[in-house]
């Protein structure tokens, strides 16, 4: 008699090498085509310029091997940040970069007045809307017609307090 014995085992994935940096006028070219690789309506280049002009609105990069492979955009209130935008380059897409975004945002949170994150994302956006609820993101309102060709937003939250 035979006995076979079958293990599951997780696929072996190469560690990738990940740091961090501030985002300057002189990235917006390499954000841009993220951007545009990334998303079927994306922000127009006067969107970042805006952004880079606000002095409550950050751009943190993440590097994979000292190159763009994401970003994400916040504006920064009080009590609480918004995430305007985050975006990670569909060739490192499913390989934890906008987890480590996220991670990053909240460990140089630790110790502030900031006690929550929020987000508008596109309804249709299921993978989005996926990835924040695993990460702890809540559904608290929805937008209608927030976006320009009509479609509804939902508002998430994540509590850190």
């Amino acid at each position: 008699m035979s006995l076979d014995i079958f293990i599951k085992t997780k696929q072996i994935i190469k560690p990738i090498s990940t740091s961090f940096r501030l985002a300057t006028l002189q990235d917006l070219d390499e954000i841009l085509a993220i951007e545009l690789r990334a998303y079927q309506q994306p922000w127009n280049k006067q969107k970042f310029i805006d952004s880079f002009d606000n002095v409550n609105t950050q751009i943190q990069l993440i590097l994979v091997d000292k190159k763009i492979a994401g970003y994400l955009l916040t504006l920064q209130s009080v009590e609480f940040i918004d995430i305007l935008n985050i975006c990670i380059d569909p060739k490192f897409q499913q390989q934890g970069l906008g987890k480590q975004l996220l991670d990053n945002l909240l460990k140089h949170q630790q110790g502030s007045a900031i006690n929550s994150l929020l987000l508008e994302v596109r309804k249709s956006n299921i993978t989005a809307i996926s990835f924040y609820q695993h990460y702890g993101f809540k559904l608290i309102d929805m937008r209608k017609k927030y976006y320009s060709n009509g479609e509804d937003a939902k508002i998430l939250r994540l509590q850190i307090t």
